[in-house]
């Protein structure tokens, strides 16, 4: 619980980073971002609870614009900062490293605008599948209550409407998608119920042949 834990903990992000060949541009990046979430983090409880407060602080005040790029690399420190060895490895082995900039981002909206019509837009059948299968699974867990799911069903139909113009070529294109509309949602509280609903939405949406049962495992809803 003291400050060496960040140090080592950045040390051995870095020192993959360099090994996946990120360059002075790169590092530079992260030495910002790091500088400042690294106080916050300091002496805090190493839980999932204490990065998410260090890390709605940490972005407070920055612009909408710069959240995807900047939890990427929240994401990419978290199992360091964990120091979750097992989680490290695989993150290196099957996901690796966003580094090089993000090529696409989904248009700039207004929420307040876009929210009330997305209970009467017309989704695609390949769209209905996955919201349907999403609605069906949340329905039939008991500790669901009505009202989060309508608000967890919204959130997947707006990341749907956001998706449509994604280029095929975008592999991430559901994650920088999640990460540009975060800001848009002002109370904290509601920013990591979407993030939850939009990591419970993936596997519906990516046609998982076991997304049931990966939104179940999902539970209770961990951090990044």
């Amino acid at each position: 619980m003291s400050s060496s834990r960040e140090a080592d903990a950045i040390q051995a992000y870095y020192n993959l980073l360099h090994g996946k060949g990120a360059d002075d541009a790169i590092m530079a990046q992260r030495d910002a971002l790091l500088a400042e979430l690294s106080p916050l983090l300091a002496h805090q409880e190493c839980t999932s609870t204490a990065y998410r407060v260090a890390v709605d602080d940490c972005l407070a005040d920055k612009p909408a614009q710069r959240w995807p790029e900047l939890l990427t690399i929240i994401r990419e420190f978290y199992p360091f900062w964990r120091g979750d060895v097992k989680a490290v490895m695989q993150y290196a082995d099957t996901v690796g490293f966003e580094l090089h900039p993000i090529g696409w981002q989904p248009a700039v909206i207004d929420l307040q605008s876009v929210w009330p019509a997305l209970q009467s837009e017309k989704f695609e059948t390949s769209e209905l599948w996955a919201l349907n299968g999403y609605v069906k699974a949340l329905k039939s867990m008991e500790h669901k209550q009505e009202m989060d799911i309508e608000l967890r069903t919204r959130m997947a139909k707006l990341m749907l409407l956001r998706l449509r113009e994604a280029p095929m070529t975008e592999k991430n294109a559901f994650r920088i998608t999640a990460d540009a509309t975060l800001p848009l949602f002002n109370l904290k509280n509601t920013r990591h119920l979407f993030l939850n609903a939009v990591r419970e939405f993936y596997y519906f949406w990516a046609a998982h042949p076991d997304a049931a049962e990966m939104l179940k495992q999902l539970q209770p809803p961990e951090i990044m």
